[in-house]
């Protein structure tokens, strides 16, 4: 679907960083003197400083308890909601005085506190206290642009959880909204026909999203075929239009293959038991926040991400999606235990206990766990319903870790789960089975699968350069290697990689003045890169600028190389190419 630009949201959240945290353990609480305090105080700065967000909520807590300052409890605030803790994030946010009025400084972080406390409220169907926390929210100051869409929606579930249903579906088609508002506005309204039971419209608004730009979304196509099925009891022809919408959008995702063997199990199922339709008014919201998040996550804007999923798990903490979205922003943000936190609250059941698995194997192979995430991945890939996908997470983890042959082995598993006529996913297991062989040591096997990658996808310019380097570096079929090159290169001129395969074939074929001009080229696109640095130094010899070719192998060896490689540029720093090649 489309994203929410940055520049509409930005202003709501303030940006913080992270990294992984220990977590204090929590004790009953005992009042502070005014000299711990401040050392808690201080303690929680350095403690944000080093991104602990768990140890720095605690101690800004123990803060508080002597010195109830409010820019303190702002920050507390913060922290707590990115560190998950809501319970306290809401107690703070009731705590915080808002003015009548925000200034300008203070516009962000009063949207911030009164965005808490409608999400509080509405987790407790308090909708009296959840119109006082959005009324504040739109307040003079506060209702900036970036807030305008958000207030409609807010206004229109706060109207549905009074009751009004009929009243929110009105706000939402007085609107005339363009763009991407337009796309949020399209969505909640199909959510808030599904609440009101409005069952043809709300098939034919879940219709329209789909059809228009949500074909990929599984929650809305799911949502179109129930809404449809239930159109169905008044209008036959809807059931058709149900069992399309379904058989729609991606082959294997597991929402979908889940909803699709319900129906097939139970060709008469009541659309709401299909899932995905929206029941209470605080799921419509929550799935507005998660939208906001995704969208958030998408351009790359991680904190507010993770604070407006945060929200949307405290508001219908039975949302399995947020959930998901929580764990992927935090991921992101390199948070990997509190990644793994957020999913264990969703359901162990399929598919969600298999998304969930999925998503830990990810985390912790990410984090070079990779017993713990391979051990995931084989449970994954033993399933009988298992697919290609599951053996290439297998491969994937056991070429991290090394084993370049079991990995190759992995590779050929999910390959023979393929049909047979070759496509690009094909392609895609052959060139990472031949690497895997090729970095196993087994050319004779790498070869045939690194050729037909390239037979497939014979524009490449991966596929192109690494079949093209793999022959110059074995000395094989030079005037091919170097033809495969020189179309990566064509393809992806700028890649600082390639260029440096073209040098070195130009290298291989003696053309060292324009091996070094190409090698040159690329050393300016990746200056880190010690292989890089090495192939200059050779062909800085061999076109006879040798002074030169020794700086460029001192620079190499300063680039931390492989040990071979470092053996290597230490021989042709002491004797020279030749003598150091005449002896490799």
């Amino acid at each position: 679907m489309k994203s929410l630009t940055p520049r509409l949201l930005f202003s709501l959240l303030p940006l913080l960083a992270f990294s992984p945290s220990a977590v204090l353990a929590r004790t009953a609480p005992v009042m502070p003197s005014s000299d711990e305090a401040a050392q808690a105080y201080v303690q929680g700065r350095l403690a944000m400083a080093d991104d602990d967000l768990p140890v720095a909520a605690e101690l800004f807590q123990r803060a508080l308890l002597a010195n109830p300052d409010e820019a303190l409890m702002r920050r507390a605030l913060d922290v707590a909601m990115l560190s998950g803790d809501m319970k306290t994030a809401v107690r703070l946010a009731n705590r915080i005085e808002l003015p009548p009025e925000s200034q300008p400084r203070m516009a962000v972080s009063d949207s911030l506190v009164a965005l808490t406390r409608a999400a509080g409220a509405a987790s407790k169907r308090d909708w009296r206290g959840y119109e006082a926390a959005r009324l504040a929210f739109e307040a003079p100051g506060r209702a900036v642009t970036s807030n305008q869409l958000l207030g409609t929606l807010l206004a229109a579930y706060g109207l549905a959880g009074k009751g009004d249903l009929n009243g929110a579906i009105a706000l939402l088609d007085g609107q005339t909204e363009r763009g991407i508002s337009a796309s949020y506005i399209a969505e909640h309204r199909a959510h808030l026909l599904a609440l009101a039971k409005r069952w043809p419209e709300a098939a034919d608004a879940y219709a329209g999203i789909v059809n228009a730009e949500g074909a990929n979304v599984a929650r809305l196509r799911i949502a179109a075929a129930a809404s449809a099925l239930e159109a169905a009891k008044t209008d036959p022809a809807y059931r058709a239009r149900a069992i399309t919408m379904l058989g729609g959008g991606p082959d294997r995702d597991p929402v979908l293959v889940a909803a699709r063997a319900r129906l097939a199990a139970d060709p008469k199922i009541d659309g709401r038991k299909l899932g995905a339709l929206p029941t209470r008014p605080e799921e419509g919201l929550a799935l507005m926040l998660l939208r906001v998040a995704t969208d958030l996550a998408r351009e790359r804007a991680i904190a507010p991400a993770i604070s407006f999923a945060r929200l949307a798990n405290l508001v219908d903490p039975k949302l399995p999606d947020g959930w998901f979205v929580t764990s992927d922003a935090l991921a992101r943000a390199g948070q990997p235990q509190l990644a793994l936190d957020a999913l264990a609250p969703a359901p162990k059941t399929d598919p969600w206990g298999l998304l969930a698995d999925v998503r830990r194997a990810a985390i912790l192979t990410s984090q070079e766990q990779y017993p713990e995430g391979l051990a995931i991945a084989n449970r994954l890939a033993a399933r009988p319903d298992a697919g290609p996908e599951d053996w290439s997470r297998v491969a994937d983890i056991e070429r991290r870790t090394g084993r370049n042959a079991d990995a190759a082995a992995a590779y050929g598993r999910a390959l023979a789960m393929l049909p047979e006529t070759p496509g690009p996913v094909h392609a895609q297991l052959w060139f990472l089975r031949g690497s895997a062989y090729e970095l196993a040591g087994d050319w004779a096997s790498a070869e045939p699968d690194l050729r037909r990658a390239v037979e497939v996808q014979p524009d490449n310019s991966l596929f192109l350069n690494y079949l093209g380097y793999s022959l110059l570096d074995r000395g094989k079929s030079v005037p091919e290697a170097r033809e495969l090159i020189a179309r990566a290169y064509k393809a992806a001129p700028d890649n600082g990689a390639i260029i440096d395969s073209m040098g070195w074939a130009e290298y291989a074929s003696g053309n060292y003045a324009e091996a070094v001009r190409l090698l040159e080229q690329a050393r300016s696109s990746e200056p880190g890169d010690p292989t890089i640095a090495d192939h200059l130094g050779d062909a800085l010899w061999k076109a006879g600028r040798r002074i030169e070719a020794r700086h460029a192998w001192s620079s190499a060896a300063a680039l931390s190389p492989e040990p071979k490689l470092a053996a290597l540029l230490a021989k042709k720093l002491d004797f020279g190419l030749d003598v150091a090649l005449a002896g490799k």
